[in-house]
């Protein structure tokens, strides 16, 4: 060939590819095209359905008796005929709305009868069997009413339940609104507390709380006049804040249930005397000690409100998840009042078993294994449902929807979840764990009677009306043991030095001299014991505990004792069912008896209280101890757990492990939470919002035109005072006298309002929506204080506002707002050590986003470093959710600001770092690691590919440039306090030759994305996997490659053997149905839309062999890494960094675009089946050795010890989680 022709082959090769280019250039120009189209559509569908609700909207409203009634009445005053006609047009009217109101009464009463006969039965099943000594357990063991009450004095308004807590531990009085003054004249409180009851003492203040009444500023008026502390407390914020404001405002102190409406009280009453006061338990009515036979199952006792349809959404997701797992059966409080709002619909009613009383809540609570709670609220941070509390304290196995308080004040003491399916995981989990759900139980009434009873909410209200601290009585515990030489007396020492518990002194008797090597150890010589008695020696303890030294007393031990006198009048405590070491090992004896009346109490492992021991003589006490036992009518056998027999000759860790809780998040301290409450400053209302100030409201409104109102304006401050005598129950209305045009008020079809008024009266915004005739379409109400937001009618033009005052009072109307108050939180709780902050987290119905980060936070939980979640969303209020039992917030750059700025931190983990982060933690000194993971610092040309045309192209760069100016002045020079981390060498040598220079050494790592190889475990696999081939795919940009999939499909259809393989295909995205449309014509290509769990992906792994997962740009390939850990033989591209966790021995690399090669790697597996073995097994070493969890999380945690100067560090094994059985496999 002369050198011409090889000129013109040149020439042509080179036409032809560019042909080819611009033959692409044009398909992805046309696919844009139509995605455009597509998004067109979707937008002008959007558009014509929103305009059809509107024209509905307005034929229904037209259509309504009260427009034609309206209308009509407005016609008839046109002309005398009209007139005349009126009666008539009237009368047709009437009937109408008759023949109309009959008609839906049958449909009413149908859809009752379908909800629940009214005939059901009180209980239609057998309840759970009371033990035979119930009652005497109730007469002998249970405290009494008054038994632990303070000779405190209590005047008070409460709803059943909250008297019901009270009176155990006061001299509490119900007041009624008729009596109340002589009933305080005959008591003399010495504290008045009004709870936001809605019915109180025999249902007699039914609304008169709310609505402040007159009795109740007369019982508040009467007890100022007497310096009696008066108290009020909200249990209904957040929801009803602005329902009890008026009521809260003459109070000494106020309490609420809610820490978030805090600092709304203290900017709206103008005092900082505002606290905490969450629900509680009351030991004497919810406690441990058994008084049925559980019943295997789940129990729900509660009531269905169909308004609250977040909360009916979580019930049906946890209940439709648990009766496969245990039995379910349901007490409706609602039962044989038919309200088709308030009735569970035909699936439930299975399992309703019945209706209980507030006396016969101990049923529900004692006698199932597990209770079911429902949150209304979710989104507080210290308020959620007093069941919670009812629950642990009944020693009951507790489940849940989320609740952000729940999981502050309770960490995992509750499982709490709004996914049923993740519910029952953690169930089996917990089940397939040796004693895991009694030591879960054991330790959420441990939380509850030490930090969460009544007692203890009383003695806090105390503390802050009085100014003075109040103890928590807990009892002095004399610990009495015996030791004949020193290794018993080191034994006994580490025995006291391991009790948590506070209140301890312990006396040893030895035969020689010895030093005490703690102050609470005293040391008694033998010699000198003589005659002194057990009593002498405890000098004032109310109870006495024995101890032996060959014994193993855990942490709680005495802890958990000391808490059972709150519930108990036990004489004796101790443990019945108990570990004990034998031959073989440790094991539980006499399981079963926990927390029932004990014929015997081994002394050696009892608590007793020391009058029983008042003659005994310590030194014949101490000689019978190993084998004494006491037999006591109250005797009450508690847990089996902190406590082994015979232990001494195992290691500490071992007894430890069988006997101690695994040091599970037990939530907030209540101290902590309740000092940070405090301190939480008042709201500041910002006045620079678009508003209407004062002086123009009341220019719209004045003169109002009635004589029980009066109003003043002052103008100096810009504020309308009104003051009301209207009588309890009367309300007046008040229109301003000109109509304002809707686009006076808001720019959109949403209307945004807040009423901005101080309290003292109950007031409400009226907003009536008027046609361009001025006619009347529709109205809303909200009461003041509160953001009101609505849609517009379609039709209206004008708006006329209103307030509508009720009783008697006074308030100042500062402004009406155009848009809503701020009332975010103003302290953001913080749980853990660190913040993790990042733009995405997976949720259950978004599963993909960001997983490499819910894998690394799992780890980090695994191996005890908690951390908080944060994603900044811009301009998104505070919110919370909680996904695989890690919690998430979400919020805007002020809500991360005011979470470092409480200083809780140590360390700031962030993924995928943007401006707007960073303009955060720029200000913060705190210790700052990035993880880099790809996109967030790549200019435009490493993904080329997902740009569909010139003008995508040309924003790409726009933007390209932008990020790279953004990290381009963080990094040169780099911050001392930041630390980065790439995730594979070669990312990290792309980003350094992107940026233009390089970083310094001590300031990057290289830590590969964690693989979950136990999650993603090794089957081996059958050969005739090697002819089903997986793909679980992204399809949201052309990164993912999955074109190249579907055309490797397409060249494999035309090969003889093509219908012995069988393909599946997984994943969403905006180019799903596109992309694999092609395929669907094959019958051995299966096409799964949705996105799926890593256990359900895992679950998938087992039943194929081939992972087809071609790539045009990768940092590393986490699901390529789990199928691989799989033994799925990946099938991918030799493109950014996979070369480095991908070989020719572990599986195929095809050149960039070839979909060819893609299709030659399935050809090569299905005509050699020992390659396909080989490389399964080489895929899965390659991960175990490289990505595997517990070294990288290892090696991420020994990165943040480091950059917090900790020394205490995790030590990486060179090959983490060898499978040794493969090693053979390997090798041979």
């Amino acid at each position: 060939m002369n050198t011409m022709e090889r000129s013109l082959h040149k020439r042509l090769r080179q036409d032809l590819q560019t042909q080819r280019a611009t033959s692409q250039q044009l398909q992805a120009a046309l696919s844009q095209a139509h995605e455009q189209i597509a998004t067109l559509n979707d937008s002008l569908h959007s558009a014509n359905a929103k305009r059809h609700v509107a024209e509905q909207r307005l034929i229904k409203t037209r259509a309504s008796l009260t427009y034609q009634l309206g209308y009509q009445l407005k016609a008839g005053t046109r002309s005398l005929g009209a007139l005349l006609r009126l009666p008539v047009i009237l009368l047709r009217l009437y009937r109408q709305a008759r023949r109309n109101r009959l008609a839906r009464l049958p449909i009413i009463a149908e859809r009752v009868g379908q909800s629940l006969p009214f005939t059901a039965p009180v209980i239609t099943t057998p309840p759970p069997h009371p033990l035979a000594e119930a009652d005497y357990i109730r007469s002998h063991l249970l405290p009494g009413a008054q038994d632990n009450a303070l000779p405190l004095k209590v005047a008070g308004v409460m709803d059943t339940f909250t008297y019901d807590a009270y009176r155990h531990e006061c001299q509490l009085l119900q007041l009624t609104p008729a009596h109340w003054l002589a009933e305080l004249e005959a008591f003399q409180p010495q504290l008045l507390f009004i709870e936001s009851a809605w019915r109180g003492k025999d249902d007699l203040w039914r609304n008169k709380v709310a609505h402040n009444s007159e009795e109740l500023r007369g019982i508040v008026q009467w007890c100022r006049d007497r310096d009696i502390p008066t108290v009020f407390w909200n249990k209904e914020d957040p929801v009803h804040y602005e329902t009890f404001l008026n009521t809260a405002k003459p109070f000494d102190v106020v309490f609420t249930t809610d820490i978030d409406c805090i600092h709304r009280y203290k900017g709206a009453l103008g005092h900082a005397r505002v606290y905490l006061l969450p629900f509680a338990c009351q030991p004497a009515v919810h406690n441990p000690i058994e008084l049925y036979e559980r019943k295997d199952g789940f129990c729900f006792a509660g009531s269905y409100y169909v308004r609250y349809t977040a909360r009916t959404h979580d019930l049906e997701n946890i209940l439709s998840a648990l009766p496969g797992y245990a039995p379910l059966e349901i007490f409706d409080r609602n039962l044989g009042h038919p309200h088709p709002n308030h009735q569970f619909p035909n699936e439930y009613q299975p399992y309703i078993v019945g209706s209980l009383s507030a006396e016969q809540m101990p049923l529900a609570y004692k006698g199932y294994r597990y209770g079911i709670n429902l949150n209304s609220v979710k989104q507080s941070q210290s308020m959620f449902a007093r069941r919670v509390f009812e629950l642990l304290g009944s020693n009951t196995l507790t489940v849940s929807n989320f609740s952000r308080g729940l999981r502050l004040l309770l960490g995992d003491l509750v499982i709490t979840t709004d996914n049923g399916a993740h519910m029952r995981s953690r169930l089996k989990t917990l089940a397939d764990t040796p004693q895991g759900s009694a030591k879960l139980r054991l330790a959420g009434l441990r939380k509850v009677m030490q930090e969460h009873t009544y007692a203890h909410r009383l003695r806090y209200v105390m503390a802050k009306v009085t100014g003075t601290p109040q103890d928590d009585p807990l009892p002095t515990i004399c610990i009495i043991a015996n030791a004949v030489n020193l290794a018993e007396l080191l034994a006994l020492t580490h025995h006291l030095q391991r009790q948590r518990y506070p209140n301890i002194i312990m006396n040893v008797v030895v035969n020689s001299e010895a030093t005490a090597t703690d102050p609470r150890l005293r040391l008694i010589n033998r010699r000198q014991l003589n005659a002194t008695t057990v009593a002498e020696l405890a000098n004032g303890a109310g109870w006495v505990a024995g101890m032996v030294a060959e014994d193993y007393y855990g942490p709680h031990y005495l802890l958990d004792l000391a808490l059972a006198t709150r519930y108990s009048q036990a004489n004796v405590l101790g443990k019945v069912a108990h570990y004990a070491v034998d031959e073989h090992g440790i094991h539980l004896f006499n399981a079963g008896q926990d927390y029932r009346r004990a014929d015997a109490i081994a002394a050696r492992c009892a608590l007793i209280k020391t009058t029983l021991l008042a003659r005994q003589t310590a030194h014949d006490w101490l000689d019978s101890l190993p084998t004494l036992e006491y037999r006591d009518p109250k005797a009450l056998a508690t847990d089996a757990f902190s406590y082994c027999r015979q232990a001494a000759g195992l290691p500490p860790q071992q007894v430890s492990a069988a006997v101690n809780d695994p040091g599970m998040d037990s939530g907030i301290a209540l101290d902590t939470l309740l000092r940070q409450a405090e301190t939480i400053p008042a709201q500041v209302i910002n006045a620079s919002a678009p508003h209407i100030g004062a002086r123009a409201l009341a220019k719209l409104f004045t003169p109002l035109g009635n004589r029980q109102l009066r109003d003043q304006l002052d103008a100096d401050v810009d504020a309308w005072h009104i003051s009301s005598s209207l009588a309890d129950g009367k309300h007046e209305y008040c229109y301003a006298r000109q109509e304002l045009s809707v686009a006076q008020l808001t720019g959109s079809t949403c209307l945004k309002l807040c009423l901005d008024a101080t309290p003292g009266m109950n007031i409400q915004l009226v907003i009536l929506f008027l046609d361009a005739q001025k006619q009347r379409i529709s109205h809303v109400m909200q009461p003041a204080n509160r953001n009101l937001t609505c849609d517009v009618p379609p039709e209206a033009a004008w708006i006329r506002l209103a307030i509508r005052t009720y009783g008697g009072g006074s308030t100042t109307i500062r402004a009406l707002v155009l848009g809503h108050r701020d009332c975010q939180p103003s302290t953001l709780l913080a749980k853990a050590g660190h913040l993790l902050l990042t733009n995405h987290y997976p949720a259950y119905d978004d599963l993909y986003r960001n997983g490499f980060v819910h894998t690394r936070v799992a780890a980090y939980q695994t191996h005890g470093l908690a951390v908080d979640v944060f994603r900044l969303r811009q301009n998104e209020p505070v919110s919370y959710q909680e996904f695989e039992n890690v919690d998430v917030m979400t919020g805007s750059q002020s809500a991360l600001t005011n979470m470092l700025g409480a200083g809780m931190y140590k360390s700031i983990l962030v993924h995928a770092l943007n401006p707007q982060m960073w303009d955060v933690l720029r200000l913060s000194t705190l210790p700052i690691i990035v993880w880099v993971h790809g996109a967030e610092i790549q200019p435009w040309w490493r993904r080329a590919h997902n740009y569909g045309s010139e003008e995508c192209r040309q924003l790409g760069k726009l933007e390209s440039e932008r990020r790279m100016g953004f990290w381009r002045t963080l990094l040169n020079p780099m911050p001392a306090n930041l630390q980065l981390v790439f995730v594979s060498h070669h990312f990290a040598e792309e980003v350094m030759e992107d940026l233009g220079f390089r970083l310094p050494p001590r300031q990057y790592r290289i830590i590969h994305n964690p693989i979950n190889t136990r999650l993603f475990s090794y089957q081996e696999k059958p050969l005739g996997q090697r002819k089903k081939i997986l793909s679980i795919r992204p399809y949201a940009s052309r990164t993912y490659a999955n074109d190249l999939s579907v055309k490797a499909i397409q060249l494999l259809a035309q090969k003889p053997w093509f219908n012995e393989l069988e393909f599946r295909l997984v994943g969403d995205g905006p180019l799903f149905e596109e992309t694999l449309a092609p395929l669907r014509q094959y019958p051995n290509v299966r096409i799964e839309k949705g996105y799926l769990k890593q256990s359900d992906i895992a679950e998938l792994h087992k039943h194929y062999g081939v992972f087809l997962c071609p790539s045009r740009m990768d940092t590393q390939g986490v699901s390529r890494d789990e199928a691989m850990a799989s033994g799925l033989v990946p099938i991918t591209s030799r493109v950014g960094a996979i070369a480095e966790f991908v070989d020719d021995d572990s599986g195929f690399l095809a050149e960039p675009e070839s979909f060819t090669q893609l299709s030659e790697a399935i050809e090569s597996l299905f005509l050699n089946p020992c390659l396909f073995r080989e490389k399964s097994l080489n895929a899965r070493q390659r991960v175990v050795m490289q990505s595997d969890t517990l070294q990288i999380s290892k090696a991420e945690l020994n990165l943040i010890r480091d950059c917090n100067d900790d020394r205490e560090r995790i030590d990486t094994p060179v090959n983490p989680a060898l499978d040794t059985h493969l090693v053979h496999g390997i090798g041979s």
